[in-house]
């Protein structure tokens, strides 16, 4: 474990019988990312296998009709965002591909997803305590699986937050490499009124925790680059939210509720 910069915490782990296990227990991971901190676990998962999701990712979405109506929660579909959310007024430019029925998708495009989820679905649970698999749960929270690209021109997703429950921890993990697939772009957050980008802190394989109701963005790529939906070159994350879909949203105002709750934590643990 090691802290590479102003609330930047790098934590080694490894993947054993399917799970990623990191080097301090996952307590101790949730404890860090309450204080709050961003946590970035180096999961040890496969490169090839995180390349094959994105190549399976592109051969799926150039086979999949792009979806343009509201989002239903209850299928696969990719969309092409362009728009500004209506709650948080976040504006946002980026190639979602979200697999709500992951379950449903045809081999072996669902277990070179199931590949790289299924480990970061163990791993939450364990950090969060608990034992959520995958599968639509209507009037229930369940997951979401997305795998996201950020093109280069341009691309980026304005700030925004969201509930702390019951999600607790936001998970993303990078599918490419900063340096060499992609040259900018990263997410940032606001800690005790601090800024915190991680552009250039997370490797491929690495996955970036943070507490979920942190105010936080994408920053765009460099305005320098073409901008084209087509081209594969740009970011590339896998992320796995939890939520129940017609649940309450998010306010339409920042939560700054963390800091009176971490505040009253340290209060009673002196």
């Amino acid at each position: 474990m090691q802290e590479v910069a102003k609330y930047i915490i790098k934590v080694n782990a490894e993947v054993k019988d399917g799970q990623i296990v990191p080097e301090i227990p996952f307590d101790e991971v949730m404890r860090l990312v309450n204080e709050p901190n961003i946590v970035i676990i180096k999961t040890g998962l496969p490169e090839a296998a995180l390349s094959a999701v994105i190549e399976q990712t592109r051969q799926w979405a150039a086979q999949t009709p792009l979806a343009e109506g509201p989002d239903t929660f209850d299928n696969n579909q990719h969309k092409q965002r362009l728009h500004i959310a209506k709650i948080q007024k976040a504006p946002q430019l980026f190639h979602d591909h979200t697999f709500d029925a992951i379950l449903d998708l045809e081999a072996p495009f669902k277990e070179t997803l199931l590949n790289v989820f299924d480990p970061v679905r163990g791993f939450w649970n364990d950090m969060t305590g608990n034992n959520e698999a995958f599968g639509i749960r209507r009037g229930q929270p369940y997951f979401h699986p997305q795998v996201t690209h950020y093109p280069l021109g341009g691309s980026f997703f304005g700030r925004h937050w969201h509930p702390l429950n019951p999600q607790k921890v936001g998970m993303i993990l990078a599918l490419n490499q900063y340096g060499k697939d992609y040259t900018s772009g990263g997410t940032g957050y606001v800690i005790n009124d601090h800024i915190v980008e991680t552009e250039g802190y997370q490797d491929m394989g690495d996955m970036i925790l943070f507490r979920y109701d942190l105010p936080h963005w994408v920053s765009p790529s460099s305005f320098a680059d073409r901008f084209s939906w087509e081209d594969p070159a740009g970011r590339w994350v896998a992320i796995l939210p939890f939520y129940d879909p017609w649940g309450t949203p998010a306010d339409n105002e920042e939560p700054q509720g963390w800091k009176k709750q971490i505040t009253q934590a340290k209060e009673v643990a002196v």
